[in-house]
């Protein structure tokens, strides 16, 4: 009887392991269809994750495309720059030069008509006369003077002008 009993034991506890796998069993079941559900919501997921990387690095590629033809752009400029300073540069030293050869050129041929048009015992000219004074013989003299030296002051201007282009 004994061992009748330990048999009954015996199935009894497997009867009550079997229900144990059963319930464990029906659970896994559940969270394996779980699993395969979200499983394809990951690979859209994952899917969607490559396209949007795939995406990025396209745009990565053109944004650095755009910034080297934009830095060739800006250095382009950047150099013409730099070479019309030079060259504003230089045509100012050269109006400079020019404009202070005027200046004296000018101030010679005031101090030289002032001179022509100074009275020979020393008296003053007339206010009202200037520059203009004595015979028309003189006039004519003192303005063929004075034109030469304003034509050659034209030319080196124009010659100078000439030489800068």
């Amino acid at each position: 009887m004994f061992g009748g009993d330990i048999g009954l034991l015996i199935d009894g506890v497997v009867s009550i392991l079997l229900v144990t796998v059963i319930v464990y069993a029906v659970q896994l079941n559940r969270n394996l269809g779980a699993l395969k559900a979200n499983k394809v919501e990951l690979e859209k997921l994952i899917a969607s994750f490559t396209e949007s990387t795939n995406r990025a690095e396209a745009s990565v590629g053109r944004l650095k495309s755009s910034a080297t033809e934009t830095a060739q752009s800006l250095q382009s400029n950047v150099t013409r720059a730099q070479e019309l300073r030079d060259d504003l540069t230089f045509m100012t030293e050269r109006a400079n030069e020019i404009a202070d050869r005027l200046e004296a050129a000018i101030s010679d041929s005031r101090s030289g008509s002032a001179a022509r048009s100074e009275p020979r015992d020393g008296a003053q000219a007339p206010q009202s006369q200037g520059v203009r004074r004595g015979s028309g013989a003189q006039d004519s003299a003192g303005g063929d003077g004075d034109g030469d030296e304003r034509e050659k002051s034209k030319s080196e201007l124009l010659r100078a002008l000439q030489g800068m282009r």
